[in-house]
């Protein structure tokens, strides 16, 4: 079997003090195959949007943050880039069409 595009194992995302809960994400897995589409469905505040911006090493630190776990994108671990390479592989290898409507499009 072919290595997955995307594979997530064991993320967890920490909430700042004071949130309603500890984690925003705990212990996800998913593997992405190249070519394959995949939704994340669940209701407001489940942690979809918190998984894409993981993905994309874009969590709002300090506040929140990667509390540990694994993504591989590629073979590549992102966990461990230094910010010039992950800002090499975000908009040329991994996008992201952020949700607020306003201001996803732009003539």
């Amino acid at each position: 079997m072919a290595e997955p595009l995307l594979s997530l194992r064991g993320l967890t995302v920490r909430l700042p003090k004071g949130a309603d809960r500890e984690f925003a994400l705990q212990d996800v897995d998913l593997d992405l195959a190249r070519g394959e589409i995949l939704c994340v469905v669940g209701e407001s505040g489940s942690g979809k949007s918190l998984t894409a911006t993981a993905i994309m090493g874009l969590l709002p630190a300090p506040r929140v943050r990667l509390e540990r776990g694994s993504i591989r994108f590629e073979g590549e671990e992102l966990t461990t880039l230094s910010p010039a390479r992950m800002r090499a592989i975000r908009g040329a290898r991994i996008g992201m069409i952020f949700q607020e409507p306003m201001t996803a499009l732009n003539p």
